[in-house]
């Protein structure tokens, strides 16, 4: 048959960047229209309305409540199910329309939901061993608790509302529509509420050996505490598999969500969620091995949620009418409270008895988790044939809406690790633990493919919208204490290691994509993708904090203690989209386009991540630092190691990942490449800060007391804080392994405006022995190496990348690359490491201050513009290659670096070397690159680069670096050498270079 080319196609010789949002807008409203429907005449209708309260309540326990020899509590459930409509599938049945062969007339699946009334659902509870009255020998006794389960589950409305179709050759004459529409307006709470999840023992009588209780094996693993609180959800689709296809109408999947009632999802074990000795007996506990593992603590809730699939499937050739689209369109709209909350008190073990002697104790791989989300849903329209694809039209559209006043997820624990009292000779290990918070205003996943031998004459268009009309979105993960808790520490050895505490706070994030994808060819088609997100107003911040990580005591005596490889992360964004258009053809791609269009507006409200402990004061907690190491007044023999830690505050305001590809062995004809990125700040500040005490403190007091040859390592650790107000990578790419461009013009235009108003800040601060460490005796080496404080705020970030190759010949490429960036806002980037000494700070042994590293860098406009174009043999002269860079900046720029790596020694050495300060403020920077290659002697393209920078704004790079060695007079060596210390300031900054010759 003949094809003509697609609209956009033949406008974009002209105006490609206005003829995709014609036609993007176009396919919307076709969409749109689609939604309205005919009256249904086969299939399922379901109408269902909740008015009334509805309530599931579960109050159980699952306990024994005496110490046998070898006890056992093992998978038990207490579960609690709440739901205010459910339309769901028959028993075996594979969807709730199936239909055999050739579909009747209007084959239709058309479901109503609403509520309006309250659904909720509680578990209460204890599950493990409770024995409040241990009495007689128990030497060598065992007990788990594992794999138990507390569940509570509220749902508004679920429904499953699809449509199968099988046959040979299935004639689809006329529309087929899958159609769920729920509203909730009614209040959905679950609850999971236990006191306790494990096993406390509590012995009584007397001190005597009767009363023994050493050589315990006890274990509480794989529980999972759960609840969940969801006001609509809902399964809707389409899916037709025959040996061939003729669409000759409409087929839709649309999905219309509506809730606007409070929605809660708590989760949470008040007690214990672990292992707990106590008793009055005056006699410690010995030679026991301890274990709590792989336990769960989880929440969520969720205002909307839906999936919605829209699947045709050919053994042979699949043939569309031509008028006829395949559509799947989803619309959500949250106007309620969100709240999700996860929180244990205790997570571990907790040996209460006066003593604790040569145990093994061990809390791994456990997790507490928060998850909120206002919208949430995955789309998908997609067509696969192993004949051939001709005159398919596919769209998948999305649209989601947040007016809810508060969208938030918290994740906590008071005390995560081992408590003990007086601790001799214990082993301890805390690894592995997760604490975490995640909150999305409104997410979306979003794709339209097809793909077949060949592909003709086809369009695959994904469209998506969010809207935050004025929610506050925030995630808060937090672990008071992670490590152990003694009264003193004497020959015990601690690890801690591997733990995460994380929180991720997104107004809207999107993950579109649009793909064409043949074994053969794809001739005279386009993939489409057009991504629309906007924040009216409201804040979104992210934290995660600890007040400790590591060990708190007294007195620390020939404790082996490491603290290492533990993570934190905040991350806070108002928008965020990764967008890829793709088409990919084994033998080749003509006449066919591929295109990207992504637009973030931000009008206000600030974004904020934060990594650091809170204390409360009023009028709201501030942050102070987190400590990474030892609390202790004395610590005396033996060591501690604070190594390998990271933790990273991101707060960005606008995010994007733009991908457009097309490849194949040739590309032919007027085929086009085309990627336009536009984003904006009008208002509101993008702000980070990361806050850290490495080493030693004291309790009470700043002063602890190192003696006894205690050494001290704090190596390899990394912090950083990075804010930006836009943020791009967009890459686009034009492969060919043989000819490219034979037939017609081939553009390839990738353009890219980012506008910010916004202050962008990003603060770092690490403290490293921020304590007084007097020396009373003798104490050990003090080593302070390779750690690594930075900050980065840069208002607008373009990473911009446009490739063009041929294996042989190319010829009528046009190529263009165009960046515009314009800053008004304040940028600061701050960073301090203060490797604390002075007079104050004087120690034994050796001190050794090497290879740190404090780094501040804030800029107002960069990007990084790249061109590469090659071809194998030839690039004829009727191509054009362009790269276009204009950046303005009129915000005032400021870098601060500090750095203290001064050292006080009584002890026989101290080297300060290798550290470095850098300080570096620039209003514009640019890299621009142009290559242009081909076989010497042949005609070359034409080729241009501009580059524009204007700054108006104050640019000030400021580092103040000390590295002050002294020492009594028994200091045998003190080496000063190799420190450096940098500030650069640069109002505009460009490195250009363009190549054109041979390969």
């Amino acid at each position: 048959m003949s094809h003509k080319h697609p609209t956009f196609l033949r406008r974009a010789r002209l105006a490609p960047l206005a003829a995709a949002a014609a036609l993007i807008a176009a396919t919307s409203g076709v969409a749109l229209a689609q939604s309205n429907g005919t009256a249904p005449v086969a299939g399922p209708s379901a109408n269902q309305s909740s008015n009334g309260v509805v309530n599931a309540q579960n109050s159980s326990n699952a306990q024994y409540t005496n110490f046998p020899s070898n006890g056992v509590v093992n998978g038990n459930g207490v579960d609690a199910l709440a739901i205010g409509n459910q339309h769901r599938l028959a028993t075996g049945a594979a969807a709730a329309l199936t239909i055999n062969n050739q579909p009747p007339t209007l084959p239709t699946v058309d479901i109503a939901q609403q509520v309006s009334g309250t659904v909720s659902s509680t578990t209460s509870g204890l599950i493990g061993v409770n024995a409040a009255n241990v009495v007689g020998n128990h030497d060598g006794d065992t007990a788990s608790v594992s794999n138990n389960e507390a569940t509570s589950t509220a749902i508004g409305s679920m429904a499953v509302g699809t449509m199968q179709i099988t046959g040979t050759a299935v004639d689809m004459s006329t529309p087929a529509t899958a159609a769920v529409s729920q509203t909730a307006t009614g209040a959905v709470f679950g609850t999971t509420s236990l006191t306790q999840v494990g096993i406390r023992l509590n012995q009584t009588g007397g001190a005597n050996p009767a009363n023994a209780m050493d050589n315990l094996g006890l274990s509480v693993s794989g529980n999972q505490v759960d609840a969940s609180a969801q006001a609509n959800t809902t399964q809707a689709g389409i899916q037709v598999q025959g040996s061939s296809v003729n669409v000759g109408a409409d087929a839709s999947s649309t999905v219309d969500q509506v809730a606007t009632g409070p929605v809660f999802g708590i989760s949470s074990v008040g007690g214990l969620l672990g292992i707990r000795v106590q008793g009055t007996p005056n006699q410690p506990m010995t030679d026991s091995t301890l274990g709590v593992s792989s336990n769960q603590v989880q929440a969520s809730a969720g205002g909307n949620q839906q999936t919605s699939n829209l699947q045709i499937t050919a053994s042979g050739d699949v043939v569309q009418a031509p008028g006829t689209v395949l559509a799947t369109t989803a619309t959500q709209g949250n106007g309620g409270i969100v709240v999700a909350s996860g929180s244990a008190t205790t997570l571990g073990i907790d040996n209460q008895k006066p003593g604790s002697a040569n145990n093994s104790y061990s809390v791994a791989g456990n997790s507490v988790s928060a998850q909120a989300d206002g919208n949430s849903g995955s789309n998908r329209t997609a067509v696969a044939a192993a004949g051939s694809i001709d005159g398919a039209v596919l769209e998948t559209t999305n649209s989601q809406t947040l007016v809810s006043p508060v969208v938030t997820a918290g994740a906590s624990v008071l005390s995560l690790g081992v408590q003990t009292l007086d601790s001799s000779n214990d082993t301890m290990s805390v690894s592995g633990n997760l604490v975490q918070a995640q909150a999305q205003g409104s997410s979306a996943s979003n794709q339209t493919r097809a793909g077949a031998s060949n592909i003709a004459g086809s369009l695959a268009t994904t469209a998506n919208t969010q809207v935050n009309a004025g929610g506050a979105v925030s995630a808060g993960a937090g672990a008071a204490r992670i490590g152990s808790s003694s009264t003193s520490l004497s020959g015990s050895s601690l690890a801690v290691s591997g733990n995460q505490v994380g929180a991720e706070a997104t107004a809207a994030s999107a993950t579109n994509d649009a793909q064409l994808g043949a074994d053969n060819t794809v001739t005279q088609s386009a993939a489409v993708v057009m991504n629309t997100q906007g924040h009216a107003t409201g804040a979104v911040e992210a934290s995660a904090s600890s007040n400790l990580v590591g060990a708190a005591t007294a007195s620390a005596t020939n404790a082996t203690l490491v603290v290492s490889g533990n993570q934190f992360s905040a991350s806070a964004a108002s928008q965020k989209a990764d967008n890829l258009a793709r088409i990919n053809a084994t033998n080749g791609v003509v006449d066919s386009g591929a295109i990207v269009v992504n637009v973030q507006d931000h009008q206000a409200g600030n974004v904020g991540a934060t990594v650091a402990d809170f204390i409360n004061v009023s009028p709201a907690p501030q942050p102070a630092p987190m400590l990474i190491g030892l609390r202790a007044d004395t610590a005396s023999g033996a060591s501690l190691t604070v190594t390998g830690n990271q933790g990273a505050s991101d707060a960005f305001v606008n995010q994007a990942n733009n991908q457009v590809s097309i490849a194949g062995s040739r590309i032919d004809g007027s085929s086009a490449a085309i990627l336009y990125n536009a984003q904006n700040v009008s208002s509101g500040n993008a702000q980070s800060l990361t806050w850290v005490n490495l080493g030693v403190d004291g309790n009470t007091v700043a002063d602890t007391t190192r003696a006894g040859g205690h050494e001290l390592v704090v190596s390899n650790n990394q912090f950083s804080a990075n804010a930006s107000q836009n943020q791009a990578v967009n890459s686009l790419e034009m492969n060919a392994v043989s000819t490219l461009g034979t037939g017609g013009l081939q553009p390839a235009l990738l353009g890219s405006v980012q506008t910010s108003a916004g202050a962008t800040s990003a603060t770092t601060r690490m403290d490293i022995l921020s304590g007084n460490s007097v020396a009373t005796d003798a104490s050990g080496n003090t080593t302070i190496t390779g750690n690594q404080a930075s900050s980065m705020a840069r208002a607008n970030v373009a990473n911009n990348q446009l490739t063009l190759a041929a294996g042989t010949q190319a010829s009528d490429q046009f190529a263009l690359l165009a960046n515009s960036q314009g800053n008004t806002g304040a940028v600061t980037s701050t960073t301090s490491l203060l490797a604390g000494g002075s007079a104050a700070n004087r120690l034994d042994g050796n001190i050794t201050t090497t290879g740190n590293q404090a780094l501040a860098v804030a800029a107002g406009n960069t990007s990084l513009n790249s061109v590469q174009v090659g071809a194998g043999t030839a690039l004829n002269s009727g191509s054009g290659v362009g790269l276009l860079n204009s950046q303005a900046n009129s915000g005032n720029v400021l870098a601060t670096a500090t750095l203290n790596a001064d050292g006080f020694s009584r002890g026989s050495s101290l080297n300060l070397s290798g550290n470095t300060a850098s300080a570096t403020a620039v209003g514009n920077n640019a890299e621009n690159v142009v290559n242009v290659s081909a076989l010497p002697g042949q005609q070359m393209a034409s080729a241009q680069l501009t580059s524009t920078q204007i700054n108006s704004g104050n640019v000030s790079a400021v580092v103040s670096g000390s590295y002050s060695a002294s020492g009594v007079p028994g200091t045998s060596g003190i080496n000063v050498s190799g420190n450096r210390s940098s500030a650069v300031a640069i109002g505009n900054r460009a490195t250009s270079s363009m190549t054109l010759g041979v390969q």
